[in-house]
């Protein structure tokens, strides 16, 4: 049994007046928000709370992967603070690396 699961990018949650709690996806924000808007006459005429939906497969309404990675610094980032005294410190900073690669 193939068990793959398809994310939409987009996906919204509402609570409806009649009780029922549902979500709903899309390609874009805009089209999640406007399935759930499409939905209203079903449900009673009305929503109440709703939110993009934050679990283990969206953030804020977004899927995870589609989210860039945080920004990398272009440089190295040294850490000095096990230096005890400035000939060290130095030292560090003129040649971070030990002879074997290690930093």
């Amino acid at each position: 049994m193939d068990e793959t699961k398809v994310f939409a990018p987009y996906r919204c949650c509402a609570t409806f007046i009649d009780g029922s709690r549902l979500a709903f996806d899309g390609l874009t924000r805009e089209q999640a928000r406007a399935a759930m808007e499409a939905a209203i006459e079903d449900h009673g005429g009305d929503y109440g709370p709703w939110h993009w939906v934050t679990d283990e497969n969206y953030i804020n309404g977004e899927y995870y992967k589609l989210i860039p990675p945080p920004p990398r610094l272009p440089f190295p980032i040294i850490d000095l603070s096990d230096c005890e005294t400035e000939e060290e410190r130095q030292k560090a900073l003129q040649d971070p690396f030990e002879e074997d690669g290690e930093p």
